[in-house]
């Protein structure tokens, strides 16, 4: 199946045209366009008469229908074949009725074979963007780390610390003793000890993202086999938190040591195998497949015994989204009424959101859930706008974002789209020094207040690049060192509603996941982010 030939199908009837349309089209040069064309003509699928002299037309007619034929042998590679074979071509523009019969196909097999071995397959719409804890800043990369890395501790929903690789600990003074589980491996075989706990920790206060996190730790030593000693320049209430986040799991070379170990990952598919040597107790499953799929494929998850078809759906919180406003230096949102103008905008169509988002509900209270209240609309005069907004544009939030536009329309108000693509509006420091308005989609952690000392101190969240042009929120933010981890929420309130007082943040929507699963799927558990705990699952026979 030739790439080429399906776009030029797609694109060029029977007619004229030049060789640099075909060219452009095909996205070839001029001369590697007609090799083409005369290979395509031996093998009758078109016939073409090239024209004569610069300027002159080539006549193009079809002999063969196209997509009829590669339809025909795209059903047949995906029964014989995997997903992960044919996702490049699934991935083509193809009609909506040739859609439809290899979706009904795929529904019927999923890309794998029946084994004894028992398997969640799972299809997705973009492969993931790291495996490294350090750089997994979105949803997706920072799933798959939970279940192939471990942290030192684990926070439950109530604030409770466990110890995870971490057996227990001891303060003496400023310094922080951590005493390790014994006889637990990496998935490479080898065994866990403080030295390579020191290393991943001192990677971790140097990565750019979280030197200023961690910029109280003046020294991390190994003491012994089994004992790191983590010293401050005072004992400090944040740091034992900090520790049972997903960017402290603790790595080697990107290795874990968690329940299940990375096999495989490129961009049609990424494996998770169940590692037998894992410190706590073996997966029942044996692999998890994440399956590069269409937009438009069934989203439900599949198993290696997903025969009968049956499926079940479980809803869970999955975050919330909110309107930034950044008060760059000589913008449109440096003063205040320009700010809370948009902000009452915001306020008035937020109530529609679900025409555009299904999963969204109105959010008219907060980011701190049941803790947030609901709160009254700045008032104030309508403001005009001598520049137009600079709004950016990223395919996540993509129909939200044009959908308030169209409010910005409706007002008068100016605007211009700067498209920020999806990794770089996470990876990228400075993606948001020129952009006046984003929408942004959050996920937190388990345990809120942690999840929210995050959102507001790692370098890869959107408040901390724009932090810097809000003094008044420094004096906050270092609060949370000399703060006991128990008085968090009452600091959290208090930040909270300065930002949405002062529209720099504006609450928009609260985010509700549906997961399609097979009902053989068993004891179903959701994990910190939202999804299913993978260590948890079985397959009933």
């Amino acid at each position: 199946m030739d790439a080429y030939l399906f776009t030029l199908w797609k694109s060029c009837r029977e007619g004229s045209y030049s060789i640099a349309e075909l060219a452009d089209t095909v996205h070839l040069s001029p001369k590697q366009t007609k090799r083409y064309l005369n290979r395509w003509q031996e093998e009758g699928w078109l016939h073409y008469t090239s024209g004569r002299g610069r300027g002159h037309l080539t006549a193009l007619v079809w002999l063969r229908h196209v997509e009829r034929e590669y339809a025909k042998q795209m059903l047949e590679r995906i029964e014989r074949e995997s997903v992960d074979a044919v996702t490049d071509e699934l991935s083509w523009d193809w009609s909506p009725a040739q859609t439809g019969r290899f979706m009904r196909q795929l529904e019927r097999k999923f890309g794998y074979t029946q084994e004894s071995s028992d398997a969640l397959l799972i299809p997705r719409n973009r492969p993931f963007l790291t495996t490294d804890p350090l750089e997994a800043a979105d949803i997706h990369s920072a799933h798959l780390v939970q279940n192939v890395f471990s942290r030192l501790f684990a926070i439950d929903a109530d604030g409770k610390l466990q110890g995870e690789l971490a057996h227990h600990y001891a303060w003496n003074g400023s310094t922080l003793s951590l005493y390790l589980r014994k006889d637990v491996r990496f998935h490479d075989g080898s065994l866990l000890t403080s030295k390579d706990v020191t290393k991943s920790l001192r990677k971790l206060i140097a990565y750019p993202a979280y030197a200023r996190s961690y910029r109280h730790v003046l020294r991390i030593q190994s003491n012994g086999p089994y004992q790191v000693d983590v010293t401050l320049d005072q004992r400090r209430h944040s740091l034992l938190p900090k520790l049972a986040t997903i960017h402290t799991s603790i790595s080697k070379d990107n290795i874990g040591t968690g329940a299940f170990q990375l096999t495989q990952n490129n961009n049609k598919k990424t494996i998770l195998s169940a590692f037998p040597n894992y410190f706590g107790i073996r997966a029942l499953l044996d692999r998890i497949e994440f399956i590069q799929m269409p937009d438009a494929y069934d989203p439900v998850y599949r198993t290696s015994r997903s025969d009968s078809g049956e499926t079940d759906t479980i809803a869970t919180q999955s975050g919330f989204g909110l309107v930034f406003l950044n008060p760059r230096p000589g913008g449109p949102f440096e003063q205040p009424d320009a700010r809370h103008y948009i902000h009452r905008l915001i306020a008035s169509i937020r109530p529609g959101i679900q025409s555009v988002s299904e999963r969204g509900f109105p959010n008219d209270r907060g980011f701190l859930e049941q803790y947030s209240s609901v709160y009254p609309p700045p008032t104030g005069p309508a403001v005009s706008f001598d520049q137009p907004l600079r709004i950016k544009l990223t395919d996540f939030t993509d129909k939200v974002t044009r959908w308030l536009c169209e409010t910005l329309e409706v007002h008068g108000i100016p605007y211009e789209l700067v498209p920020v693509g999806f990794k770089e509006s996470i990876t990228d420091f400075h993606a948001f020094d020129t952009i006046d308005l984003a929408i942004h989609a959050e996920v937190f952690e388990r345990n809120l207040p942690v999840a929210f000392h995050q959102f507001l101190t790692n370098d890869f969240s959107p408040p901390m690049k724009m932090f810097g042009r809000m003094p008044e929120l420094e004096a906050w933010i270092t609060q949370y060192d000399e703060t006991p981890f128990e008085d968090w929420l009452t600091l959290h309130q208090t930040v909270e509603r300065y930002l949405i007082d002062s529209s720099y943040f504006i609450p928009l929507y609260d985010d509700t996941r549906i997961i399609p699963f097979p009902i053989e799927l068993q004891n179903i558990t959701i994990d910190s982010f939202g999804y299913f705990d993978f260590s948890k699952l079985w397959i009933s026979s």
